[in-house]
């Protein structure tokens, strides 16, 4: 079992009695989870201003090694919010079909490290460039939903 199953089960386990209701009901693996952050849809990203408000922007999610990246660009409010503070959420929705909420934090990475260099590539890739500076996305909870096959 992955290190994003057992968080997935986790979360699930740990959640308020609302939660656990909605998202007990179709949970995806933590494979799922990558493949849907692999596919099309629409990522956002939650990060907080140093005066407590709340910043939502899209996002590019890029998958390597099994683990999720985030670009940032060193000119944007995100950049400047997790220099501050490294707590994130981010939101990965293919319409009605699948949909992940991941919080935790985001940890820089050395942009001179080979990681830095494995996660540019994916990314540049996938989107077609790469970013400044560069994310990872550390979990501490994960609420995912599919939708039932359609024979159900």
């Amino acid at each position: 079992m992955s290190d994003l199953d057992v968080l997935i089960k986790k979360t699930l386990a740990q959640a308020s009695t609302h939660s656990r209701k909605v998202f007990s009901q179709s949970p995806m693996t933590g494979e799922e989870l990558l493949e849907l952050a692999n596919s099309g849809g629409l990522r956002m990203a939650a990060t907080t201003k140093p005066d407590g408000k709340p910043h939502l922007s899209i996002t590019d999610v890029i998958v390597s090694d099994g683990k999720l990246y985030i670009g940032v660009d060193p000119a944007t409010v995100r950049h400047r919010n997790l220099r501050q503070n490294a707590s994130i959420a981010v939101m990965i929705a293919e319409s009605w079909k699948r949909q992940a909420i991941l919080e935790g934090e985001a940890h820089f990475l050395d942009m001179k490290s080979p990681l830095a260099e494995r996660v540019l590539e994916v990314q540049k890739k996938r989107y077609g460039w790469a970013s400044e500076v560069l994310a990872e996305i550390v979990p501490s909870k994960i609420f995912t939903w599919k939708a039932p096959p359609k024979n159900q």
